[in-house]
């Protein structure tokens, strides 16, 4: 029996009540360095906060607003457990600092309670401004441990089971071969899988061969208190599987059938059979084998006729063959779905199984003797499940609408997502609010790089930027931590890329802690060119790559200023549209970081960041 994460647990949903088209004369307040407004317009105030969960606890984080006729506003802070702004709570006020953001934590609230939070502009001497849009979340404690593992071995495998925990969000599932010492594995890609669901089917793995798994939930509140631990050995299959699949559920879609059953204990793999007569003797193979990944799998048939009847059945498979019998047959008609209705902030997409995850709190190091609470959004400094939803999203999009295009791969910054998914329903106000106000109208931009352009986007290997040495991560924009002229963001991008970010080793942290000013380490490092590569493959310098980014992006630094590009296309769609469309299609979007990129050294930042040996000379 497979125990799912769909038990009680807390739900936060986003309500977004601003229009995602705001009016023109706004746009002079959305940012620090707007001009001064004339008196007689309305007064600016925060155009969306991210809220994060934390034990007893929320907190708020927003960008500030510019001064108005010279005036730097401070911030009132609200909050209530209705939605009516006549019953508000006026938790305090924030003042302005030197940081573009602004956070206030909430304490003393009741874990398991909704609570709805407002900010206002204060400007002395002016006015204020109105409420910001509605944002309301749910505090939580940290999860429990998970319970005893149930660890089923199979071919090149190891199936994982564990009881639910309240309040988890995820789980990360850390394993390595034998001759561990009880602690876990450095937390690196390879050896870390996050995920939505109370169990896992570990692949790859060696036969006959002893591995040490790992098990810890994880919410905004934190981590659970310990890991659960168990063994497992992987072994050779002696013949084909004896078990087939209970019947499937078929879920239609545009074209496709998107089928779900019941793991089989120690099934590596699955068949697919489809037809449109119920007679599994005249049905055709699809051609890929489905790798078992969870204790629900999933897959597609596509290439389907819209408004044809079709029968599926599924097999299990390893190496020797497949299961005597098929599963009972199960069928679907595919059907195009209805046109999303964008002005709709309503309007349902799909449903998240978790939590995508926005800021967390960071560790003690010598630059944050003391932490940093969730002001670090992890999109800006390491891959994070939202980063490959919105840019995995984007490719299926222009693949499926411009074929023709043939991209490579999707570049995004992180500072484009502005706020996090809960878990649940998905709406078109759901996606966005995740994305920064100002960047909402960015639409799709496609444009040509040679392999040495690209080489120099990712790593400044000419050392084109004043006073940076060659190859030093802080010579591109998409570093993260590098200082002016760098533009201090981090790149998100799409499965088909793999690199390593190698910062160098900060020094240890003081007893007592003080701050260090010096954040050097922090700020440079190095991608290794070895590890860049493109599907698998190292990037060829005179071969040419079509890129898929926003008209933001390549009209600004982040190309122009180490790469000219061409053969560029504007697409006149706004890019989260087609992040709406890919979850419109998948129905169901699960969170998942697959180590596309790694990070190494540096102050230290959640799992799978890893500690660094790269020392600067």
């Amino acid at each position: 029996m497979y125990t799912s994460l769909l038990g009680k647990r807390p739900v936060r949903i986003k309500v977004i009540l601003f229009a995602a088209v705001l009016p023109v004369v706004l746009a002079f307040f959305a940012c620090e360095t707007g001009s001064d407004p004339d008196s007689t317009l309305p007064l600016a105030g925060p155009r969306s906060i991210q809220v994060t969960a934390r034990d007893q606890a929320l907190v708020l984080q927003w960008t500030k607003v510019a001064p108005a006729q010279g005036v730097i506003p401070s911030y009132e802070v609200y909050y209530g457990t209705t939605v009516d702004t006549r019953s508000v709570i006026k938790w305090g006020e924030v003042q302005s600092n030197t940081s573009q953001l602004v956070t206030a934590t909430i304490t003393e609230l009741t874990n398991h309670q909704t609570y709805y939070v407002w900010v206002k502009a204060i400007y002395a001497g002016l006015g204020q401004s109105d409420f910001s849009p509605t944002e309301y979340s749910i505090p939580i404690p940290t999860p429990g441990t998970p319970g005893t593992l149930t660890i089923t071995p199979g071919e090149q495998m190891l199936e994982v089971t564990w009881m639910a925990v309240e309040d988890a969000f995820t789980y990360e599932v850390y394993y390595q071969a034998a001759g561990s010492d009880g602690i876990p594995p450095a937390e690196t890609a390879e050896t870390m899988l996050t995920v939505s669901e109370a169990g896992v089917v570990i692949l790859g793995l060696t036969n006959d061969t002893d591995y040490t798994i790992w098990v810890r939930a994880r919410n905004t509140a934190g981590d659970s208190p310990a890991y659960s631990k168990g063994t497992g050995t992987p072994h050779v299959a002696a013949s084909g599987p004896a078990s087939a699949p209970s019947k499937p559920t078929v879920i239609p879609g545009d074209g496709k059938l998107t089928l779900t059953w019941n793991q089989v204990p120690g099934v590596p793999g699955y068949k697919l059979y489809y037809g449109t007569e119920d007679t599994f003797s005249t049905a055709t193979e699809f051609p890929q084998t489905i790798p078992a990944s969870s204790p629900i799998v999933s897959a597609e048939l596509t290439g389907l006729t819209n408004g044809t009847l079709y029968y599926v059945w599924v097999k299990s498979w390893n190496s020797k063959g497949t299961s005597a019998a098929a599963s009972p047959p199960e069928s679907g008609t595919p059907l195009a779905k209805a046109a999303i209705d964008f002005s709709n902030l309503r309007f349902e997409l799909g449903r998240a199984t978790a939590e995508y995850i926005f800021a967390q709190d960071l560790p003690p190091s010598v630059f944050f003797p003391e932490g940093r609470p969730n002001t670090d959004r992890l999109t800006r400094v390491q891959e994070t499940a939202l980063g490959n939803l919105f840019t995995d999203g984007a490719a299926w999009y222009i693949r499926k609408q411009y074929p023709e295009e043939n991209i490579d791969f999707v570049f995004l910054n992180g500072g484009y997502i502005d706020n996090g998914l809960p878990r649940g329903t998905i709406t078109v106000g759901s996606i966005s609010g995740i994305v920064q106000p100002d960047s909402r109208n960015a639409q799709f931009m496609l444009l040509t790089l040679t392999g040495a352009e690209l080489k120099k986007f990712f790593n400044d290997t000419e050392g084109k930027i004043e006073n940076i040495e060659p190859g030093d991560v802080s010579g591109v924009a998409h570093s993260g931590r590098g200082g002016p002229p760098n533009t201090k963001f981090f790149g998100m991008v799409s499965k088909e890329v793999r690199y390593t970010l190698r910062y160098y080793t900060p020094p240890e942290l003081p007893n007592p802690p003080t701050e260090i000013e010096d954040a050097e380490p922090y700020q440079h490092g190095f991608i290794d060119t070895d590890a860049l590569t493109l599907n698998g493959q190292a990037i060829v310098d005179n071969q040419d790559y079509r890129i898929c980014t926003t008209n933001e992006l390549a009209s600004g630094e982040y190309f122009v200023q180490l790469v000219t590009g061409k053969d560029k296309k504007v697409i006149p769609t706004p890019f989260w549209h087609g992040v709406v469309e890919y979850i419109s299609d998948q129905g169901m979007v699960t969170p998942k970081l697959d180590g596309r990129i790694k990070v190494e050294g540096g102050v230290p930042l959640p799992a799978p960041w890893v500690p660094g040996t790269l020392i600067k000379p």
